[in-house]
């Protein structure tokens, strides 16, 4: 079981946040947003809700990048929680699921807002 060491989680969160500023139009959007979850879980700074704050924080990077928000639906839950094990696995760690798994939902929210606003989509 993941246990965070809390009397590092100062210089962690320092470190994220330096991290996060160097990363920082070097990403896609979508890159970033999901490097910034990975690493809010990694540290699990939490008792409680860092999947949540985790969630939050994609979904702000994202507004700020000028994208839409993410939304994992819940038929996508094993999904997102496989993913997320690939990329936090201690033998040959990828983080490519997650970041396809994210991209993919992004997608699927830009279809959605087309739809509600009867926007048709070209066909492949």
């Amino acid at each position: 079981m993941y246990r965070p060491l809390r009397k590092k989680f100062p210089q962690c969160m320092e470190a994220f946040v330096t991290e996060l500023a160097e990363k920082q139009g070097k990403l896609h959007p979508v890159g970033l947003a999901a490097y910034a979850h990975l690493r809010l879980v990694d540290i699990h700074p939490f008792q409680d809700g860092n999947g949540r704050t985790a969630r939050l924080l994609m979904n702000l990077i994202l507004i700020n990048q000028g994208d839409c928000i993410v939304s994992i639906p819940p038929v996508l839950r094993h999904d997102y929680i496989v993913a997320l094990q690939q990329a936090r696995r201690e033998n040959r760690p990828s983080d490519e699921a997650f970041v396809k798994l994210i991209a993919e939902c992004g997608i699927e929210v830009q279809k959605d807002y087309c739809r509600m606003f009867r926007i048709k989509l070209p066909t492949l």
